[in-house]
């Protein structure tokens, strides 16, 4: 576990999903925290935290990154336009990281850690992928801008000597999480998914994800280096599934075979706008139904990391949240 008693570490995207648990856990580590929120009221979770400082300000102002960057130790880039047209996400994802950077580098940061995602191997591998694996991040706005905000990061810290490390994480799921846990269960109840859900899925809970991102801030073989951040070897969807299927007591499945929506998609996607989300459905199905895992050797091997928390007790720790939310 690295040393950050009182260190000054500014987080992005503080009161995100991902962003608040990072909060959290460097509040419990003696850090001093510099919490980044774009909007007022969305800090209720981080706001009492010990040694957490909620500052309001925007990625993409690099005045404000250089005021709240000034004599921080570290910083940890969680911040993220998860959806809109791809102007809307490259101001966010690609120029809102370059401002981060350069303002890491003109203020002196010790090292910016950036959370980016495995969406930015695309759908089209078909075997395993390692860090290794060249980005193809296919049309999706998302992926395009976070494969963008990768290379954005690497120009900025060869030009301007910045240390980074750059944490891949796959379906980062658990408490308050909207896509990977709320949609998962209502999904689960339904017991609909595509054949016999043998595909892989990679679902990483949201506590390891924060705590690989600790790490990379002071670990000396994280240097300049990339990590993906999933299970190893991957669940199948019906797995993933089933344990959301278990907590409400049901077991229902019914598989809707590949071959009905393969025309469908093919159609969508033929006519989908370039750079729009539905321009890779095509490829999105096969991969949905594919066999392949982001290997975790790298991590294992220059770290000794690997996530702890199982699948099992990782949504069992969802139960809480989804019967506060009136789900379950």
């Amino acid at each position: 576990m690295s040393d950050l008693t009182d260190k000054t570490v500014v987080v992005t995207g503080a009161t995100g999903f991902l962003g608040a648990v990072i909060v959290r856990q460097l509040s419990e580590r003696g850090a001093k925290v510099r919490a980044l929120a774009r909007r007022p009221g969305r800090d209720l979770y981080i706001r009492d935290l010990p040694d957490v400082a909620v500052v309001r300000g925007d990625v993409t102002d690099y005045a404000q990154m250089l005021a709240v960057m000034n004599g921080a130790d570290y910083v940890i880039h969680s911040a993220a336009a998860l959806s809109g047209n791809i102007e809307t996400q490259s101001t966010v994802n690609v120029h809102g990281t370059y401002n981060v950077a350069r303002a890491a580098s003109a203020c002196g940061v010790r090292r910016m850690v950036h959370v980016s995602t495995i969406s930015v191997y695309g759908y089209r591998y078909r075997t395993d992928v390692t860090e290794e694996c060249p980005h193809d991040p296919g049309a999706d706005p998302y992926h395009v801008t976070k494969s963008g905000a990768e290379r954005t990061l690497t120009n900025i810290a060869t030009g301007y000597n910045l240390d980074y490390s750059i944490v891949r994480p796959g379906m980062i799921y658990g408490p308050y999480s909207h896509t990977w846990t709320e949609r998962m269960f209502s999904l689960a109840q339904r017991g609909v998914w595509l054949g016999d859900g043998s595909g892989s899925a990679y679902p990483v809970y949201v506590d390891d994800v924060a705590d690989l991102c600790l790490l990379l801030l002071t670990h000396p073989a994280a240097s300049r280096e990339a990590f993906n951040c999933t299970p190893d070897p991957s669940p199948t969807w019906r797995e993933f599934l089933g344990e959301y299927a278990a907590l409400a007591g049901g077991s229902r499945w019914v598989g809707v075979p590949r071959f009905l929506l393969r025309p469908l998609m093919a159609l969508l996607s033929f006519t989908a706008p370039a750079n729009s989300r539905n321009k890779d459905l095509n490829d999105l199905l096969p991969f949905l139904t594919n066999h392949i895992t982001y290997r975790m050797d790298k991590a294992r091997d220059l770290l000794d990391w690997t996530p702890r928390t199982s699948l099992q007790d990782g949504v069992a720790n969802c139960a809480p949240y989804l019967r506060e939310k009136g789900l379950l």
